[in-house]
């Protein structure tokens, strides 16, 4: 059943970076960061009055890890969809294992072996084909755009962070119900991005009242993305279900090339196949 759950939630994804992508030709990211909460705290909330809430020092440290987390990486990854093409831009989240596996000698002296050492040679191969200009004969051209691009940096830092917050979400689901998890995280997400949004920026009601559609379908597919990833969690393997999300990479090749005529499509799939096949391989090494 976990597989279900962990393929449903990145085809969420994918389709909430599309409309993301679509709302920010009329608003600011910040904005539409403060959207990507605002429907899951409304349908999540009431759930409070009908489900037994278990306080425990597990559920503080896993709810308010994530929460903060989750805060920086919003900002992070609805700026980097404003920047760049989804196409190039959604794939670089396959890089979140390969932190893992760099972090682990650092700290635990563990090093990947032969075949997690294939599978980091696959995603950053991959990330070049994403950036490969086919008129160029520069070898070491696609890793200056992938460095150059603001999209794709910031996006790395999305794929370094959610490498924490989802231990966090397990912490929390575990010690507690996924439901109080969802509840929680989503109301200090969406207060904090208030606050923030609110001490930052002018908001322009009239932008908001134009892009209403594409927002609050960014955030009606950002609650099925609760709902499928905590789910997973709470059913397998933390590594199983982040691995699975990283399949909105090739879906949003896909989406890119059919609603923004995005180009090179050959090679971006290609690209983005190769990089989520390294993912599975670091998985299963």
């Amino acid at each position: 059943m976990w597989v279900l759950f962990a393929t449903l939630n990145p085809i969420s994804e994918a389709f909430r970076s599309m409309f993301a992508k679509k709302a920010s030709r009329d608003v600011d990211s910040f904005i539409i960061s403060w959207f990507n909460n605002f429907i899951p705290t409304i349908v999540f909330t009431p759930l409070l009055f009908f489900i037994d809430l278990k306080f425990t020092p597990e559920f503080f440290i896993g709810f308010i890890g994530s929460g903060i987390i989750n805060v920086i990486a919003t900002l992070l990854y609805m700026r980097a969809i404003s920047l760049g093409e989804i196409s190039a831009v959604m794939p670089m989240l396959s890089f979140t294992p390969i932190y893992l596996l760099v972090t682990g000698p650092i700290m635990t002296g563990e090093f990947p072996n032969s075949l997690g050492l294939v599978g980091i040679f696959m995603v950053v191969f991959g990330s070049y084909l994403l950036n490969v200009n086919l008129k160029s004969r520069s070898l070491f051209g696609p890793f200056k755009a992938l460095l150059k691009n603001k999209g794709t940096r910031y996006m790395f830092i999305v794929a370094f962070i959610w490498a924490l917050s989802s231990n966090f979400d397990k912490i929390s689901v575990t010690s507690t119900s996924i439901w109080q998890h969802i509840v929680f995280v989503n109301l200090f997400i969406f207060i904090t991005l208030t606050l923030v949004v609110f001490a930052t920026r002018k908001v322009n009601l009239a932008q908001i009242k134009k892009a209403k559609t594409n927002l609050l379908i960014v955030s009606l597919f950002t609650t099925g993305s609760f709902i499928f990833h905590m789910t997973a969690l709470s059913l397998t393997y933390v590594a199983y279900v982040v691995s699975m999300k990283r399949m909105s990479g090739m879906i949003s090749v896909v989406l890119g090339a059919i609603f923004f005529k995005e180009t090179n499509f050959k090679t971006k799939l290609a690209g983005s196949l190769i990089m989520f096949a390294g993912v599975l391989i670091i998985v299963l090494s």
